[in-house]
């Protein structure tokens, strides 16, 4: 996986510095319904401010990006606006692309500089509208000419151009422990009050796998909480193999805390019993789990993968019995306090039917294999070998 940042630079002029530039950060925010918070446990993002010394006073944050169009709206023209002067962002994409944005609210200019491509990035570089805050104008439309192996790699060609110091360009909140700390003013703010999450509790598989159960083989399924916070859950295993009980599963277990090492585990006794509309399911209930609320609107992409990757949770079990019965096999989380919030997990139900889902599968996979040779783990699947009730 390549480097993802963005971060935001403000040209110095005589009355722009670290100081007002963190005034003035401060009041847009505040603007804007974000709170300012003084302990990062009590924060949703930081916004740390760095003075490299030279023409330009960096910005970067673990929550925002300075790339999107909402934040080019509510930061970055304000900002360009309010202290009449450049203000430059970059971007990086997985090292496949690097995106720079210029804005001078006072002498209406907007430019892009974009190295390499990612999907989704429709700007086109305008070399021209730099030229009078780039030393070298011809310099800078040859870098767009070049191969770069990382899209970032374009840096080194274009830092000294712009007036950043070496390295100012990927200034970002993993590098901020290499700097002196002299250098760097850190503010704390909480996300407006408008992006909680206070609907009901309402839970979302994450990255379902579709690859079948095999016997003796243990497999997880992970959801993640869109809505508001809310205690207990309910894991549920439904299928036409319950009733005479053709399958079983063995080493139960909620696994959650993710972003620790090791996770942390919950062991689930599994209880047959019959639904109010006759169907047949092992079911287990925790009535005290906590389940995090939904990750709030407006943090970055990488901060929220990051903090949804906190609040998963999932059930690790393995299957025994009767392999003619793995594709009925639906995995159900349901949040207790709001039923109508579950999710269920079966492998072939997008699919309208498990005809259709082996067929789709052995097609998918073929087509893979022919390209790449055998793929560890994976074998074509025989129709016959499952029960296919129609």
């Amino acid at each position: 996986m390549g480097w993802f940042f963005s971060n935001l630079h403000i040209c110095k002029t005589a009355v722009v510095d670290a100081d007002a530039l963190q005034s003035d950060l401060k009041e847009i925010l505040n603007a804007k319904g974000y709170v300012q918070k003084y302990e990062p446990d009590e924060a949703d993002l930081s916004l740390s401010i760095y003075d490299a010394g030279g023409k330009w006073v960096s910005v970067c944050s673990d929550g925002l990006d300075f790339y999107t169009d909402e934040a080019i709206r509510d930061i970055c023209n304000p900002l360009s606006e309010r202290l009449s002067a450049d203000v430059l962002t970059v971007s990086c994409f997985d090292s496949d692309c690097l995106l720079l944005n210029r804005i001078n609210r006072k002498k209406d200019i907007v430019a892009w500089a974009k190295f390499g491509s990612y999907p989704g990035l429709k700007m086109r570089s305008t070399p021209a509208r730099w030229k009078d805050i780039v030393t070298d104008i011809a310099q800078w439309k040859s870098a767009f000419t070049q191969k770069y192996d990382f899209a970032e790699d374009a840096l080194e060609a274009i830092e000294p151009l712009l007036g950043l110091e070496p390295n100012q360009g990927t200034f970002c909140d993993e590098l901020i422990s290499e700097l002196s700390q002299q250098e760097v003013q850190t503010l704390y703010f909480n996300l407006p009050e408008s992006a909680a999450k206070p609907e009901p509790p309402k839970l979302s598989f994450v990255s379902p796998s579709l690859m079948p159960c095999e016997i003796g083989k243990d497999q997880c399924y992970f959801v993640v909480n869109t809505g508001g916070k809310t205690k207990g859950v309910a894991i549920a295993f439904s299928g036409s193999y319950v009733e005479q009980e053709e399958l079983r599963f063995r080493d139960v277990r909620l696994e959650y805390a993710l972003d620790r090492s090791p996770r942390k585990t919950i062991p689930l006794s599994l209880e047959k019993k019959q639904t109010q509309t006759g169907q047949w399911v092992y079911y287990a209930e925790l009535p005290e789990f906590s389940i995090r609320e939904g990750v709030k609107e407006g943090l970055s992409w990488k901060r929220k993968m990051d903090e949804e990757w906190k609040r998963e949770f999932g059930v690790r079990f393995t299957p025994e019995g009767n392999p003619r019965k793995l594709l009925d096999i639906t995995v159900h989380f349901i949040p207790l306090k709001n039923p109508e919030g579950q999710c269920g997990w079966c492998s072939w139900h997008q699919y309208g039917s498990k005809r259709a889902y082996i067929e789709e599968y052995n097609r998918s996979w073929s087509e893979t294999m022919q390209k790449h040779h055998p793929v560890d783990g994976v074998k074509l699947l025989n129709i016959d070998d499952y029960d296919i009730d129609e």
